[in-house]
């Protein structure tokens, strides 16, 4: 008879039924897990813990879960790994939807480094209910792995959280790397953000951050002729960064009057630019007259070569 007076704390699971035939199979899962944690041999756990099928998710989940005050994250990034080889996709859910922050810095880069893997993997669902999730972690705790995952949907209702992405420093790349993915279809959306507020004052860093990359990107392709007029008053922009990306955008998207007004004003920004925007107008200028991008290379190489002397 078990004894009815003393309550476990740990969840149920098949490893802890009193079966005495399971005991060796339930130590060879210990086993693993231990090997899983471990920095030298955790891919061999890796290995190991998945060959118990369900019966692994259980010890997962508590080890996914645990806190690791040292920030050490390898371990949990392969429990992320299991999960997924699985199909546990429900525990890495319930897993994101739990709030959570650390007071230490240190477990905290720990836990979004998991967070991040495991929104990626997330990703890789392709369901509405996963979908969703995403974009209500974009808004509470917009991580690189939630934008690449949120690009990695295809879906466009993503565009206006990965757009608003571009104004945080730790996520800009990814959310910059998805919505190049989106192509025509971002524009619109990413014209927008470069436009607003431009004339407020005075404009916080972070937005400003977020109009030059929203600028950046169109500056990429160009854009659709209906769409320049939009962003041709950016040519004037009090940031000379803005102003340079809208001049790139108009040699690419504009009327050959509009282009010659473009050559005269990036001309007249170089007195004000600093020596990384000065090569960057120097080389828009020089590209747009017919010198390749090799020649240019070619020319600063002897120039460095001459100074160096």
């Amino acid at each position: 008879m078990p004894d009815q007076g003393r309550k476990s704390s740990a969840a149920p699971s098949l490893s802890n039924q009193p079966n005495s035939a399971c005991l060796p199979q339930t130590a060879c899962l210990a086993q693993a897990i231990e090997k899983l944690k471990s920095l030298h041999y955790g891919d061999q756990g890796l290995l190991e813990t998945v060959t118990h099928g369900w019966r692994a998710v259980p010890p997962l989940r508590a080890l996914l879960y645990k806190r690791e005050p040292s920030g050490i994250f390898q371990p949990r990034c392969r429990v992320v790994q299991a999960l997924v080889i699985l199909k546990a996709y429900d525990v890495l859910a319930e897993f994101l939807a739990t709030p959570r922050e650390a007071a230490d810095p240190v477990e905290r880069i720990g836990d979004e480094v998991v967070i991040n893997r495991a929104a990626r993997a997330l990703g890789g669902l392709h369901e509405l209910h996963a979908f969703e999730l995403l974009m209500w972690l974009a808004e509470t705790n917009p991580l690189p792995g939630v934008m690449a995952a949120l690009g990695g949907s295809g879906r466009v209702e993503a565009i206006p959280y990965l757009v608003a992405a571009l104004a945080e420093d730790e996520s800009r790349l990814a959310a910059e790397t998805s919505l190049r993915n989106f192509g025509l279809l971002a524009h619109q959306a990413l014209a927008v953000a470069a436009c607003r507020s431009s004339d407020e004052a005075p404009e916080s860093e972070s937005r400003l951050r977020q109009r030059r990359s929203a600028l950046g990107l169109l500056s990429e392709t160009g854009v659709r002729p209906e769409l320049w007029p939009v962003l041709r008053k950016l040519m004037q922009d009090r940031d000379t960064k803005i102003s340079v990306l809208a001049c790139k955008i108009c040699l690419k998207s504009a009327s050959e009057p509009e282009r010659r007004g473009s050559v005269l004003r990036l001309r007249s920004l170089l007195r004000a630019a600093d020596f990384l925007l000065k090569e960057e107008i120097e080389s828009c200028l020089a590209i747009h007259f017919g010198r390749s991008a090799e020649q240019l290379e070619r020319e600063r190489a002897a120039k460095t070569a001459l100074f160096g002397m």
